[in-house]
Parts: C-alpha cells; sequence; structure tokens
C-alpha cells in the first residue's frame, strides 16, 4: 500500500512524531552567517501613515518615484480659499515632506482637477492639471492645461497653462510619451468625446468613444500610444482600447471576459509591455491582466488575487525592476499588490484608518520594493484627510518539483525579483510505495533555513539558488531527491 508523507520545513512539521523525520544540525558556518543577518523584514506598512492635509475636499492627488528612490507626491486641495496645488517630496527613509510641503495657485480655484504627477529618472518633477477660464463659456477649446515644475527636492515653480483644452471638459490621464513629450488625454463635455494631445505643443486629436467614458487610461509600447476606456456607471460592459501609430488613431474595440464592475480599470506601461488590469467578467469580480500584443491584448487572466472583497480601484504603475504594482481600495483596507512577472500577484493589506473619501488610493515603488502610499478618508470633523505612509512590498512565492524513482519533492520558495522582505519556505515530500521520508532540509548555498528566507539580508540585483532536499528510504536503500528554485533579488534602491 502506497505512502503518502509530507514533509513540511516548520517547527510544528519538525516536531510531528508520526512524520518520524530527522532534523538537520547547522553547521558552524551556517550558524555563523545566520547570525549575522540583518533584521527581518515584513511587507506592509513601514511607518504609521503621516497627514498631509486634513480638513479639505480634494480634487485629485497622485505618486511618483525617481531613480534614487525619492517620492513625490502631488495633489489640489482647498482648505476653505480655494484650490492649491501641493507638492510633497518624500527621499528614502523619510517620515516628513522634506522642506515642508509646497503649494502654489492652481490657477482654476473651483474648477482645477485631475492632478498627475510626472518624474524623470533624475528627480525633475512636473505636475500637471486641467482648469476652466472665462474663455470656458465663449467657444469649446476655452480651458487650459495647466503645468508646475520641481527639481533637486525644491519648492514647486510659479504655475502657468500650457497648453488649451476642451472646455467645462476634465483630464482623464497624462503620460510622458516619446521623445520625453507630455501627452494628455481630456474628455468634453459632451462626454462621448475624447482629445489626445500628442504633445503639449501637439495639435489635439478627437476620438469619438462609443459610450459615455468613465474613465480612460494611457500607456505606450515604445512609440505606439494605447488607450483603454470604461463606460461610465456600467458594471457588467467590457472595457475598450485603441492604439496609436504614425499619428493614426484605430476605432475602440472591447476587450472580452472583462468587466468594469465597480473599479475604475488600470493601465501602465511595464519593461515587458503594456498591461491593463480590470474585473473578471463574473460576479466574483477578481482582478484579470492582459498583455498588449502590439495589435490587440492578451486573453485576461486571474492575477490570483481571491479575496472576499474584490478591488474596487487601480492604479497599476511600473519601475525599473520590470515589475508592475497595484494599489486597490477593499472594503476599508488598503491592499497592495506586487506583480513582479506583472502578470501574478502576492498582495498586503492593511487599514485605511477611516472610510475612502476624496479619491483613489496612489502608489509609487522603487525595484528595492520600496513604495509609498497615499490615500483619503473621511476626516474625523469636517471635509477628508489625505495620508501617506511607506510600504514595503510582498515576495510572491513559486514553486518547483523533482520526481526520482516515484519519490516527490516540491519546493516552495521566492519568485523573482524578491524584494527586501522576508518570505515562506518549505519543502513537502511524498514518498513512492515502500519508500518512507528520512530527512529533509532546505538551504541557500551553505545556509540552512527552517521556514523562511530574509530578502532583506540578501545583495540587491544577484541571483541565488534555493534548494529543497528530502532523503528517502526503503530498507537499506536510500535516494535524495533535490528540488531547486533560482531567483533573482530586486535591485537598489
Amino acid at each position: 500500500m502506497p505512502l503518502s508523507l509530507r514533509l513540511l520545513v516548520s517547527a510544528a512539521a519538525a516536531s510531528a512524531a508520526a512524520l518520524a523525520v530527522a532534523s538537520v544540525p547547522l553547521t558552524a558556518s551556517a550558524a555563523t552567517l545566520r547570525a549575522h543577518t540583518v533584521p527581518a523584514a515584513k511587507p506592509g506598512l513601514t511607518h504609521r501613515p503621516i497627514t498631509l492635509q486634513d480638513k479639505a475636499e480634494f480634487s485629485g492627488y497622485d505618486a511618483a518615484m525617481d531613480a534614487a528612490g525619492t517620492a513625490y507626491i502631488g495633489w489640489i486641495g482647498n482648505s476653505g480659499s480655494g484650490r492649491k496645488v501641493h507638492l510633497c517630496t518624500l527621499p528614502r527613509g523619510a517620515t516628513s515632506c522634506a522642506g515642508g510641503i509646497s503649494v502654489v495657485d492652481s490657477l482654476g480655484d473651483s474648477s482645477a482637477e485631475g492632478l498627475r504627477v510626472l518624474v524623470t529618472s533624475t528627480g525633475h518633477v512636473t505636475l500637471v492639471w486641467f482648469h476652466d477660464t472665462v474663455a470656458s463659456e465663449n467657444g469649446p477649446q476655452g480651458s487650459e492645461i495647466a503645468t508646475a515644475t520641481a527639481s533637486n527636492h525644491g519648492p514647486l515653480s510659479a504655475p502657468q497653462d500650457v497648453a488649451t483644452g476642451p472646455s467645462f471638459g476634465a483630464m482623464e490621464a497624462a503620460e510622458v510619451g516619446p521623445g520625453g513629450a507630455i501627452w494628455v488625454v481630456t474628455q468634453t463635455s459632451a462626454e462621448t468625446k475624447l482629445q489626445v494631445r500628442p504633445g503639449l505643443t501637439g495639435t489635439p486629436v478627437s476620438l469619438s468613444a462609443p459610450y459615455e467614458v468613465g474613465n480612460a487610461q494611457l500607456a505606450f509600447s515604445g512609440s505606439t500610444a494605447v488607450l483603454a476606456i470604461q463606460q461610465a456607471g456600467s458594471i457588467t460592459h467590457p472595457i475598450a482600447f485603441a492604439s496609436e501609430r504614425g499619428g493614426s488613431w484605430s476605432g475602440f474595440r472591447n476587450l472580452a471576459r472583462t468587466w468594469t464592475s465597480d473599479a475604475n480599470l488600470g493601465l501602465t506601461s511595464t519593461r515587458s509591455g503594456v498591461r491593463v488590469l480590470a474585473s473578471v467578467n463574473n460576479a466574483d469580480y477578481f482582478p484579470v491582466v492582459s498583455r498588449w500584443t502590439g495589435t490587440s491584448f492578451t486573453r485576461p487572466a486571474l492575477t490570483g488575487e481571491r479575496n472576499n472583497c474584490s478591488p474596487s480601484s487601480h492604479d497599476p504603475v511600473s519601475d525599473a525592476s520590470g515589475r508592475m504594482a497595484d494599489v486597490e481600495e477593499e472594503c476599508e483596507n488598503v491592499a497592495v499588490a506586487n506583480l513582479p512577472d506583472t502578470t501574478h500577484a502576492a498582495t498586503v493589506r492593511f487599514g485605511s484608518g477611516g472610510t475612502f473619501a476624496g479619491g483613489i488610493p496612489q502608489i509609487a515603488t522603487s525595484p528595492s520594493g520600496r513604495a509609498w502610499v497615499a490615500w483619503s478618508i473621511e476626516s474625523a470633523t469636517t471635509a477628508n484627510k489625505l495620508l501617506a505612509a511607506p510600504v514595503l512590498l510582498p515576495g510572491r512565492t513559486v514553486t518547483a518539483t523533482a520526481v526520482s524513482a516515484g519519490n516527490r519533492v516540491t519546493l516552495t520558495g521566492p519568485a523573482s525579483c524578491l524584494p527586501a522582505v522576508t518570505v515562506g519556505v518549505k519543502v513537502v515530500g511524498k514518498a513512492a510505495r515502500h519508500w518512507r521520508g528520512l530527512r529533509r532540509s532546505v538551504h541557500l548555498g551553505s545556509t540552512v533555513l527552517r521556514s523562511t528566507l530574509n530578502g532583506a539580508s540578501l545583495r540587491a540585483g544577484r541571483l541565488y539558488t534555493l534548494s529543497g532536499t528530502v532523503t528517502f528510504a526503503d530498507g537499506g536503500a536510500r535516494r535524495t531527491v533535490t528540488a531547486r528554485i533560482r531567483f533573482r533579488t530586486c535591485g537598489n534602491p
């Protein structure tokens, strides 16, 4: 009769008499190595949230990060004296805004909205937003796209209007396109018409949407612009997309097997291509992701997030590691998802501190997995409160299997790219008929691991091999089976 044996690398499994598996003692060199590792780092919040503005009404906020790991959070807030544009600069390890919060006029008072933060690798920041003017009442192109800039962690420049926009419209997206030009997508007052400006000095292009647009996102695949939209007020309608090449836009096509549910779609450009996030087309509303092929999107696939409270927002971003990360509203929790391969997620959650209001959470990440998240909740008194907090992305795990003489070993360990956090490791052995498990171990190099691997103790940007070994016995016969996982740690900063 076959005997199945599960061998788990944990204290409980090691002490289970039924398994009768001998522990492998630490070698002297391994014990010394372990004693000198840095403290383990857990994913999630690494510092209590800071309040950026309280008792205010917000009409747009965003976050971005430069190559040095400095985060920039910008927002439009009104505490009673009109809408102002704000910028908070957060160098790595900061617990408050460096130099305080820089504030400039929005030029639009009660109409300024839709702010986006765009930053170069060297830390040059451009804030982009939209506002109406007196001219908005006199013609179809009377509103303005405005900018303010900051460099070297300095304050914001004076705001200026840089391009016109559709009167009484709204800004849906602003992204850096080919050649460093800032592209802006606006919605007209007709709500079924979109205007794409390919660079602030470019001639705007009008696009007709198949319905009233509730959200539009822009990303780039090389020189190709990809635009994704969703229908306002719809739950079961699929998202749609169009693309531009050589100045010519395609028509909109639906992406089958997606719903918008009550969440906005997400779109971002990663090192391996453009990705779109939406909801699966059933009442589970689990997130699905699709890859841009150059002309269309692949069939959407589940990311692996299956929380009972499905996301009601998305803000996918990418960084130089190539990953995609996302921040989501899940009931009263902030959920941060790390998709190191851009399609499969590991998620960590923490309480929002109140009831979400005034905008959806925004995230900026660095290759090491350090991130800043901004979100807004109802204030304890009146209006709303904008918060920001540093976060460590969770590590995702994968499995590898090896088989010999019918004896099977399955190893669980980290996927590339591993952030500077702890992840669980284990080896499971299943013995063939007449065999039994004798001993097991998990090694990283020459170091024996018990139940976790401390990613913070590893060198950034390096390739490692995790090995899980089980020795099986059949009378006097012995057979050792080893499964291996090769993974790379994420780079700095």
